[in-house]
C-alpha cells in the first residue's frame, strides 16, 4: 500500500475530530447569545436594579423611582454606548392616565429625568422611545407586571 493513499478509516477519524471540536466550540457561546430576547431580558435584572430591553442594537436598562427616571444605554456585549446627542422620550401608562417625560444625557451612556409626575404602580406599563446621535427612533416597551 502507498503511503500517500488516504485510508477511510483516517478520513472517518478527522471528521469526528472536526466535529467534536465544532461542537465544542458551539457549547462555548454564552447563554445569552442563544436567549437574546425581551422575553428572556424581562427575566434579567439590570446592572443598575433596572428592567432591560432591547432594541436593534442596544439594551436600555430602565429604573424609575422617586420622580425619577434613569436609562442605561449598552450593546449586546454589556459595553456603555455615549449618549451625547441622544434624545429620549418615557411615556408612563397608568389606567387611564398618561404622562410623557423627556430624558436628557447625564452621563456617558445615561439618559434622566426629574419629573414629580413619574409615579408608577403595579400594572404601570412604560414606553421608551430613544434617538441616538445620527440615528432613527427605537422603541421598546415595559411593563410593571411583569416579574
Amino acid at each position: 500500500m502507498n503511503s500517500s493513499t488516504l485510508n477511510p478509516s483516517h478520513l472517518a477519524y478527522a471528521a469526528h475530530w472536526l466535529a467534536g471540536i465544532f461542537l465544542m466550540a458551539l457549547l462555548s457561546l454564552p447563554v445569552l447569545a442563544w436567549a437574546h430576547s425581551n422575553d428572556y431580558l424581562a427575566t434579567v435584572k439590570g446592572a443598575h436594579g433596572g428592567m432591560v430591553r432591547m432594541a436593534e442594537m442596544y439594551h436600555f436598562e430602565l429604573a424609575v423611582k422617586n420622580g425619577e427616571a434613569r436609562v442605561w444605554v449598552t450593546d449586546h456585549g454589556d459595553v456603555a454606548q455615549p449618549t451625547k446627542g441622544a434624545r429620549a422620550t418615557l411615556r408612563l401608562i397608568d389606567g387611564n392616565s398618561t404622562v410623557s417625560v423627556n430624558l436628557k444625557p447625564t452621563a456617558s451612556n445615561e439618559l434622566a429625568a426629574k419629573d414629580a409626575r413619574i409615579k408608577t404602580g403595579k400594572g404601570t406599563k412604560m414606553v421608551l422611545t430613544v434617538t441616538m446621535q445620527g440615528e432613527s427612533p427605537l422603541q421598546t416597551r415595559f411593563s410593571l407586571d411583569e416579574k
